[in-house]
């Protein structure tokens, strides 16, 4: 007698069921980490690229009490924010090494899977007129 394989038979319900209840979902999680990993990726390249900038306006400044810091920071660099969030500096202070421009940025990141993580990146660069400034900023 001879042994027929039909397609219903190579390919059944076990298969099918097991294509539904396991790859599918795990196709799915696995495309939605790696489109949070990369929204992680692209909001911390912007906070760098920010703190990048407030630093360079920072080392240009010839005198740092008399500019208001606000104003020309919150000017040139706000839209780089990521998701459409605003720049908050605090009050700046003197940075512990004279001649020392010290920046600090952070953002928290809401995604389906990174829930509530802070990013945050930090920039020194000595000063061009000797200055010494501290500053944080949030993107909020």
């Amino acid at each position: 007698m001879k042994n027929r394989h039909s397609f219903r038979n190579a390919f059944g319900m076990g298969q099918i069921m097991a294509m539904l209840l396991v790859v599918l979902p795990m196709l799915a999680f696995i495309i939605t980490l790696m489109i949070d990993y990369w929204s992680v990726m692209q909001e911390d390249y912007k906070l760098k690229l920010i703190a990048n900038q407030v630093s360079m306006v920072l080392d240009g400044e010839q005198d740092l009490r008399a500019a208001d810091l606000n104003a020309t920071l919150n000017g040139s660099i706000n839209n780089i924010c990521p998701r459409g969030t605003t720049l908050s500096f605090s009050t700046p202070q003197d940075a512990p090494t004279l001649g020392q421009v010290s920046v600090s940025i952070a953002y928290v990141h809401n995604g389906p899977y990174f829930k509530n993580k802070t990013l945050s990146t930090q920039m020194q660069t000595y000063s061009y007129h000797d200055q010494n400034i501290s500053i944080t900023g949030t993107c909020q």
